[in-house]
């Protein structure tokens, strides 16, 4: 099953943000252990990279970022992509590029904390817990 990683989920896992930080493991597992195909998008790198050398430092993110995409696909954003986001009826124009992405590679399920912010998505939006949930 592929699944695209909102910004926000990928953050609360390398950042240990809690009370968000179990759900977020169990998900990053699946995605380690190959029992879900998990996907984040290309803009999204440089927003994780940004945020956790701010928070932690440059080399705490860059070996962050070498390590998830061993196990994580990258979905890509090009001008196609930009394209459908600025139509996509989605106000938050990163989650229009995110979900515009997710779109092009097939994602069933794109997992947030901010379902609100894809209210006009065509893909199953979920919460982390609601996901770990459909699973189990």
């Amino acid at each position: 099953m592929k699944v695209l990683l909102d910004t926000n989920i990928v953050l609360d896992y390398i950042l240990n943000r809690n009370p968000f930080f179990e759900h977020s493991s169990i998900i990053f597992k699946w995605a380690y252990d190959r029992k879900i195909t998990a996907f984040i998008s290309a803009s999204a790198i440089t927003d994780i990279y940004y945020l956790v050398q701010r928070s932690r430092n440059s080399e705490t993110a860059l070996d962050f970022i070498e390590e998830i995409i061993q196990f994580i696909q990258i979905a890509g954003v090009d001008k196609t992509i930009i394209l459908s986001a600025l139509h996509s009826g989605i106000k938050d124009f990163e989650d229009a590029v995110q979900n515009a992405s997710a779109e092009n590679v097939g994602i069933k399920y794109i997992i947030t904390r901010n379902i609100a912010d894809f209210k006009n998505s065509k893909i199953q939006i979920s919460s982390p817990l609601s996901f770990i949930e459909t699973l189990n």
